[in-house]
């Protein structure tokens, strides 16, 4: 026999799935203690209760005597992100460093240990001075060993695949996550030209195929050449909808 949900979590979990529809926005003014307590018809240990994980968790700010925000996005709202970037692309040059198929793949990549794949070290390049550090592992099928025999004449490793594999890499789904960190070890500072302790911007990427990874990128990004640009794409609200 299954035990009954506590009313406390059976609140909470009302309260987020609203709060990750399309009921409120950023800002916006949240249930108060009063309107909780009406909604529910519990008592105000329970309401200040959800109240004050809200907050904790993020969902909304409390300020005192003037009630309860809307703290940020909702969850379910669909963002488009797009790659700013602070420099003329076309003048980006890209220098491999590494090629081979020995260097043992990250455990983060989603590649099993088994499967042969293809490591690239990479170093992008704005008139001579580096701005980012890459290091990748690709599915040892998309490419020949012929084609990479000779790094210097690569340019675009995504344009190979394509002319190798018939596969565009750049239309398949995707994982990117972005953390800012400090240089991983003086190896990456040096080729940077910065010290140990700079901060940088980390990114990691996963490309798929029906689940399976074929890339794993990690690259370190001088935070200067770095931006993003977020815009929404969910649908307006009427404001006879909005409680």
């Amino acid at each position: 026999m299954s035990r009954k949900e506590p009313i406390y979590q059976t609140i909470l979990n009302a309260l987020i799935t609203e709060l990750n529809s399309s009921h409120f926005k950023k800002n916006d003014p949240f249930y108060s203690e009063s309107d909780l307590r009406q909604k529910y018809q519990v008592s105000s240990t329970t309401v200040v209760r959800v109240l004050n994980t809200l907050a904790d968790q993020g969902f909304i700010h409390r300020i005192q005597g003037k009630g309860s925000f809307v703290s940020k996005f909702n969850r379910g709202t669909a963002v488009k992100i797009t790659d700013t970037h602070t420099y003329d692309v076309d003048a980006e040059e890209v220098a491999i460093l590494v090629v081979n198929d020995q260097t043992p793949v990250s455990a983060v990549s989603q590649f099993d240990p088994a499967t042969p794949t293809w490591y690239f070290e990479r170093l992008r390049e704005i008139k001579g001075v580096p701005f980012e550090f890459s290091q990748s592992w690709y599915l040892k099928d998309l490419l020949s060993a012929a084609s990479v025999q000779h790094p210097r004449q690569l340019h675009s490793l995504y344009a190979l695949i394509r002319q190798q594999a018939h596969l565009d890499l750049a239309r398949q789904p995707f994982e990117q996550n972005y953390a800012v960190t400090m240089v991983p070890n003086q190896r990456v500072a040096d080729y940077l030209h910065v010290s140990a302790t700079t901060i940088v911007v980390k990114v990691e990427r996963w490309v798929l195929q029906a689940g399976a990874p074929l890339e794993y990128t990690l690259s370190y990004l001088l935070p200067n050449y770095f931006g993003l640009h977020l815009t929404s794409e969910s649908q307006p609200v009427m404001a006879s909808d909005i409680r």
